[in-house]
């Protein structure tokens, strides 16, 4: 395939991630029914990435990581499913694998601001942050107005310790795209970075104003009423985070946390559970309790 024929295959792929349905093919909502589509035809590369999906949001990662290995060697066009597997890699702490699936994926297309991204955030995995940073803004240059690219320079940024100028891009962004909760929801944590947490709590209102299903605003916000002592409001936050995103790990954190200051023991120990398994250090809940 020229190298034309891999950048619109990789263009195309992208603009189909935004649409879950499109990205897939079909749903799949059992194993049977995800190994099936890909008997059916175990050249699309879609089935594989709805399989592991699936798989995955079933705490499957190892099964999930298996079948896109297989998706890797039958499916044409292979790196939406490279960049997929580097991601799950990451996940199971498999670092030097991860960043081996980055690199074909680059490989293939090299213009896709997506694969610089995930190339990106596995260097930040491995302490690498230099070239993290060097991907990040590959990314930025190739993918003009793309939200991740800029969100995870900003994020890059704060991880090499340089909060002022992880705030001077966040700005330099909002100002060229105002109508954008990631970079408005980026801005607030570098704001907590900096401890300006007054600032960092008005910026996730703004989030939750150009974006009222934001789970993780409303989970930051609760975060923020904790450091504040106002428990209750804290907990209220954090359930309205939950309800939008079950899995919010932020939001089950720092519910735990209210709920032990609240006098509510058994929802405390729930919800810290939920954060701890999640690799979250809930000590401070098990020190209130006991």
């Amino acid at each position: 395939m020229s190298r034309i024929a891999f950048v619109c295959a990789g263009l195309a792929w992208l603009c189909a991630a935004a649409n879950p349905v499109a990205a897939s093919q079909l749903p799949v909502s059992s194993r049977a029914e995800g190994e099936a589509q890909i008997a059916a035809a175990p050249g699309e590369a879609g089935h594989y990435l709805a399989y592991a999906d699936w798989l995955e949001s079933h705490g499957e990662l190892q099964e999930c990581a298996a079948v896109l290995e297989a998706g890797c060697r039958a499916a044409a066009g292979p790196a939406p499913v490279l960049l997929q597997l580097a991601a799950v890699y990451q996940r199971l702490g498999k670092l030097p694998r991860a960043e081996a699936m980055a690199r074909e994926a680059l490989v293939l297309l090299p213009e896709l601001p997506e694969a610089h991204v995930r190339m990106g955030d596995v260097y930040l995995a491995l302490g690498w942050t230099q070239s993290a940073l060097e991907c990040y803004e590959t990314a930025v240059r190739l993918g003009p107005g793309q939200s991740l690219p800029r969100v995870q320079l900003v994020a890059g940024l704060l991880e090499a310790g340089t909060t002022a100028a992880a705030e001077d891009r966040c700005l330099e962004f909002i100002a060229e795209s105002p109508e954008d909760p990631r970079l408005w929801l980026a801005l607030g944590q570098v704001f907590e970075k900096q401890d300006k947490l007054r600032e960092a709590f008005t910026t996730y209102g703004q989030v939750l104003g150009l974006d009222p299903a934001s789970a993780e605003a409303y989970a930051r916000q609760g975060r923020l009423f904790c450091r504040f002592g106002q428990f209750s409001s804290a907990a209220d936050a954090c359930r309205k985070s939950l309800q939008l995103d079950e899995g919010n790990l932020v939001a089950h954190a720092y519910l735990g946390i209210a709920c032990s200051y609240l006098g509510e023991g058994e929802q405390a120990r729930h919800h810290a559970q939920i954060a701890e398994a999640g690799g979250l250090n809930m000590t401070a809940v098990w020190k209130k309790l006991n």
